[in-house]
């Protein structure tokens, strides 16, 4: 015992006099790995790939569905001073737009954040995307994310219906409640619905109908509520304002659980199924062919942290993936809300023949 503690005395002096030997910056705690480390992690955040010199000029170009997480991209470039332009376009447009681009050899996007979980999982699977397991994913559950690292969910999207009750009201119709309400004759035409090969939610819409109810009832079911669509919009978020303006009397609708539509419009009120409801995630990816890799992975690692996590929540609005983060005041009770069994990976295989059967119930 003597023997091997007199040996370690030997190495640590020996490494103590190499280390005097090195110029001093290299050993100042401002410079430290472990330091820098430190002072990202009080901000609640933190990423390997992070080089702020190097990075200080990079610009990454995501696509999205919406513009409402701008705030969220501000703040990530104050925090990193890595600059995001977003492009939004609709769920089917993103995915149709990364197939066209891997072929051509021509590459636009660095990162995709929001869409269809469905999408995600397709464009993986059709090598759109990188797979890169970020350390701050590890506290996500496993449906919020996929188990390679090629997607992971951010927040929750919910599918409600938004129903004008004044139009109800005067109509003299039932407040619809089930999914077998949307079908009562006075609804015949009043009835807004987005369109599933454009639209991230009114896929999910006819998916999960169909895992529900099973494929023969399930296309039953669809080819009456087609009955009750005059047209089918071209983005998710049409039937909400269609019903708001009073051109519709419901709208198939997908939100974060907020009550803002409710609560900005007297006349409106937002319905969740009893019978069940569509969700997913709402993920974040990094493009292959990305040209700004490190800093792609710097902007999955920074979302997913609490400091991104607790900015996303703030500014949409929802209930995000991380549980250590508190839920926004006015966001409705998950627990009260019945959810249709989804299996995410099912619905983006059985994507394109869904499609082509929609179709075919349409025309």
């Amino acid at each position: 015992m003597r023997r091997i503690l007199a040996l370690l005395m030997v190495a640590i002096m020996i490494f103590s006099f190499s280390g005097c030997g090195q110029k001093e910056e290299n050993v100042t705690p401002e410079s430290s790995p472990e330091k820098v480390q430190e002072e990202k992690e009080d901000l609640g955040w933190y990423s390997e790939y992070y080089d702020a010199e190097a990075m200080k000029d990079v610009t990454l170009n995501m696509y999205g569905v919406t513009d409402t997480i701008r705030p969220v991209l501000d703040q990530f470039q104050e925090d990193t001073g890595i600059k995001i332009e977003n492009l939004t376009m609709k769920n089917g447009e993103i995915l149709q737009r990364l197939k066209n681009e891997k072929e051509s050899g021509i590459g636009v996007a660095d990162i995709w954040f929001t869409g269809g979980a469905d999408t995600f999982i397709n464009a993986a699977q059709s090598g759109l995307l990188v797979a890169y397991k970020s350390s701050q994913g590890e506290v996500l559950a496993d449906v919020m994310k996929d188990e390679e690292g090629y997607w992971h969910g951010t927040s929750l999207t919910l599918v409600n219906w938004v129903v004008n009750k004044q139009l109800i009201e005067e109509k003299g119709l039932k407040m619809p409640e089930t999914w077998e309400d949307l079908l009562q004759e006075g609804l015949k035409g009043q009835v807004s619905m987005s369109n599933p090969a454009s639209s991230g939610t009114a896929y999910n819409v006819v998916s999960a109908i169909l895992q529900t109810k099973g494929e023969e009832e399930g296309w039953r079911y669809i080819d009456k509520l087609i009955g009750q669509v005059p047209f089918f919009t071209a983005r998710g978020s049409d039937p909400a304002r269609f019903v708001v303006n009073g051109e519709a009397i419901v709208g198939i609708n997908a939100s974060n659980g907020d009550r803002d539509l409710e609560e900005n419009n007297a006349h409106i009120k937002l319905v969740y199924p009893k019978d069940g409801t569509g969700w997913w995630p709402q993920p974040v990816a990094i493009v292959e062919g990305t040209k700004n890799l490190d800093a792609a992975k710097v902007f999955i690692d920074w979302l997913l942290s609490k400091r991104g996590m607790e900015t996303l929540a703030k500014v949409r609005n929802a209930a995000v993936a991380r549980t250590d983060v508190e839920t926004p005041e006015g966001i409705v009770d998950i627990k009260t809300i019945k959810l249709f069994m989804s299996d995410f990976k099912a619905n983006a295989e059985k994507r394109d023949e869904t499609i082509e059967e929609w179709k075919k119930h349409v025309e």
